[in-house]
């Protein structure tokens, strides 16, 4: 193991944030082991710690950016959930939490901003813009809204590069993502009508070939270790072995953001060495499903209307439990209203993979937003957005009596 590593492992057994014992020392992570329970409370510190810039005194902590969007991962999944996205004056968003992604079609990011528009750097350098939304009121109570970053500090954007503006989703219950079969989502695309059905999203493997993507927004990702890895790299600046640069996502255009100092003390190290890593994953893993109240009528309500053909409310997992997140895990065209900018080789600007909403009444009632942008404030603001292929479930919901659209309303707010 390398030494940050340790010493970040010995520094969390010293603060008393972990206990002694198997799963806490440097040399036990030397050998390969089922990850147990004070492995998990060491992810739980890797979680909420937050990394500081280098070079520090702290040598196991630093390594953060050059350029980044928080220093934590608690600063955008709070309490393990959705982050909120609240606009303020001039629609700039507060708080941590949202994300601009860009992207051009063949899958490159910006030429000079990379891949994500970062707001925050070390010191000496700028960051790379302020994030702000332009918010439309669409004259039936709901908003519209796209990207509109303010202050780019390199200029504008290449006329190619695509945007797309994304809230930290919840994490509890997400590791069972893992658990599902590629032949089992493809067995629930096959059952669904035509007009509905989804599509796996497959993505390129580091090593070559290609997996089921599955986390994300777009299911750009296949395992929570790769989600997590390119959360390290993108929004905090920190290396992994998924991802080694050690500069993070500064492009070759910016030059003095490659030769800022690095967390990393040797060539060829990363700043978030695998044993560590592998704590995260295994705690993000660990999250269990948040409680659904009890509601029969209202579930037979939302299968009835056609919601649970894409909002799957179980799926079966291999060791034959089941995944109640309410997903499908596919990407679905939810038509233009709901479309981003980002054109990328292998999902398209209106597609969305299906989001689960287990945890759905934990945002309601903090108020975070819904949707990949957090433009809608209710659950039928956000059944109004759907279109495309879920178009015709959201008339069948408009056409339920009053009666039956508050107790729909009822049983997804209480997931």
């Amino acid at each position: 193991m390398r030494r940050t590593a340790q010493a970040l492992l010995a520094g969390l057994l010293g603060a008393g944030l972990i206990a002694a014992g198997a799963g806490a020392g440097p040399a036990d992570a030397q050998a390969p082991r089922a990850l147990d329970r004070l492995d998990l409370k060491i992810g739980k510190a890797l979680f909420d710690r937050a990394w500081v810039v280098p070079p520090a005194s702290t040598k196991a902590d630093d390594g953060l950016g050059p350029l980044f969007d928080a220093r934590a991962c608690v600063s955008c999944h709070p309490r393990d959930g959705r982050s909120p996205v609240s606009a303020g004056a001039g629609g700039v968003l507060e708080g941590r939490g949202p994300v601009l992604v860009l992207g051009q079609p063949d899958g490159a990011g910006d030429p000079v901003y990379g891949r994500r528009l970062q707001i925050d750097a070390v010191p000496g350098l700028t960051p790379e813009g302020i994030l702000a939304v332009a918010d439309t009121p669409t004259g039936d109570d709901r908003i519209a809204r796209r990207p509109a970053p303010v202050e780019l500090a390199y200029g504008p954007l290449a006329p190619a590069t695509g945007m797309s503006l994304r809230t930290a989703p919840d994490l509890r219950g997400r590791g069972l993502i893992e658990q599902v079969s590629e032949e089992t989502v493809a067995a629930v695309a096959a059952a669904q009508p035509e007009a509905l059905r989804g599509r796996i999203r497959h993505v390129p493997l580091p090593g070559g070939g290609t997996a089921m993507g599955r986390y994300g927004w777009k299911a750009a990702q296949p395992s929570l270790e790769g989600q997590i890895s390119e959360a390290f790299f993108l929004d905090m600046g920190l290396s992994t072995t998924l991802h080694p640069e050690p500069w993070g996502d500064c492009t070759v255009a910016q030059s003095a953001c490659r030769s800022a100092p690095q967390g990393r003390e040797v060539e060829g190290e990363v700043e978030i060495a695998d044993v560590l890593l592998s704590r995260v994953v295994a705690y993000v893993a660990s999250l269990p499903v948040p409680a659904a109240a009890e509601n029969p009528a209202g579930a037979r309500l939302f299968a009835a209307t056609g919601c649970a053909q894409c909002h799957q409310p179980a799926l079966p997992m291999r060791d034959g439990g089941q995944a109640r997140l309410f997903t499908d895990l596919l990407l679905h065209d939810l038509g233009p209203d709901l479309a981003d900018t980002l054109e990328a080789p292998d999902a398209r600007p209106a597609e969305w993979r299906t989001a689960p909403l287990a945890g759905l009444s934990d945002a309601l009632a903090r108020k975070t937003g819904l949707l990949h942008d957090g433009r809608a404030r209710t659950v039928e603001d956000a059944i109004a957005w759907h279109g495309g292929q879920a178009d015709a479930v959201r008339r069948k919901f408009l056409a339920l009596s009053a009666r039956d659209r508050a107790a729909l309303v009822a049983y997804v707010s209480g997931l």
